[in-house]
């Protein structure tokens, strides 16, 4: 279930809400048998994270339960760093060193199913109270995060906090929603203070001096509601010299003559850029989004193996 980005729901209501996590989403199904996590777009990414998988089974004690959170990876000071995460994203066997080097913490958010019964149709504030009772906080690996409600705390106040954390934003959750699968629901909202997005890679430009072997930006690209592919300008701060040098490589695996895009993208992109298959998802942060729909200021973050293309929408 997804967040439809907005403010607050005014009044508020019967509303909680909880913080917004800067990671991966990952659902965890816990049996007697062992632990299993997967992604979003429904890819075992179990090995990834061993050490998350020894957590619940200590903390789930052989129950048999399906989970839904974040994986994210604290900074120095305790904030998810998305930075951090991408270290441990690609890698399908992490060695102990890298374990030690950088931590992953799982913040459960929602109870899907408990022995052999789902959920799914129960309203969220049970199932948040049926969550909090299995007490699998351990402090340390995995966490459950507090919810609250928006007519107790109000949103600035929840919003203030997270400012001042280093955290995204905020998700309302209205309390009597039903938990939709693969669904951006209305019923959860999304606040956030800094404005991130996914982008489909459909192209690069070359770049000069330093850059001049790898590429000096990339064209971005968003599906419409209707589903048209379309350009929404593109990238070129943010990278280092490593992240260049791969990214270059696995462009150069699929390059293409002509534009993937469904409409033409600005004219100054036109004359520029190289193209490639719609395969890869770049996480993007930026300042807004001007009136012609493309990005404004925006920096690379990382890619996303968690997400597929078709799944990136226009961003809001």
């Amino acid at each position: 279930m997804l967040a439809t980005p907005g403010q607050p729901p005014v009044p508020p209501g019967r509303w909680s809400a909880e913080m917004k996590w800067d990671g991966v989403r990952a659902i965890a199904r816990c049996t007697r048998d062992g632990i299993s996590l997967w992604s979003r777009n429904l890819r075992e990414i179990t090995g990834s994270y061993p050490e998350i998988a020894t957590a619940l089974t200590e903390a789930t004690a052989g129950r048999t339960l399906l989970l839904d959170g974040e994986l994210v990876a604290p900074d120095g000071r305790g904030a998810p760093s998305f930075a951090l995460l991408q270290r441990r994203m690609h890698v399908r066997r992490p060695t102990a060193e890298l374990i030690g080097e950088v931590r992953v913490d799982y913040m459960v958010f929602d109870l899907l199913a408990v022995d052999t019964g789902e959920l799914f149709g129960d309203p969220y504030s049970s199932r948040r109270a049926a969550l909090t009772d299995l007490d699998l906080d351990d402090g340390a690996r995995v966490r459950v995060p507090p919810s609250w409600s928006l007519a107790d705390t109000g949103a600035e106040q929840l919003l203030q906090a997270a400012a001042e954390a280093g955290l995204e934003g905020i998700v309302s959750k209205r309390a009597d929603s039903i938990y939709e699968p693969g669904r951006r629901s209305p019923a959860w909202i999304k606040t956030v203070l800094r404005a991130t997005t996914e982008a489909v890679i459909v192209g690069a430009v070359p770049g000069s001096g330093p850059n001049g072997a790898t590429f000096g930006g990339l064209v971005l690209a968003g599906h419409t509601p209707e589903g048209r592919l379309r350009c929404i300008g593109g990238v070129g701060t943010g990278f280092t010299a490593a992240a260049r040098r791969s990214i270059r490589a696995a462009l150069d695996e699929v390059r293409r003559d002509t534009s993937p895009l469904d409409d033409p993208p600005p004219a100054a992109v036109t004359r520029s850029a190289w193209w490639v298959e719609p395969v890869f998802v770049a996480d993007i942060e930026y300042r807004e989004v001007s009136a012609d729909g493309l990005l404004r200021h925006p920096s690379f973050r990382g890619i996303r193996t968690d997400k597929t293309p078709d799944e990136v929408e226009w961003p809001l």
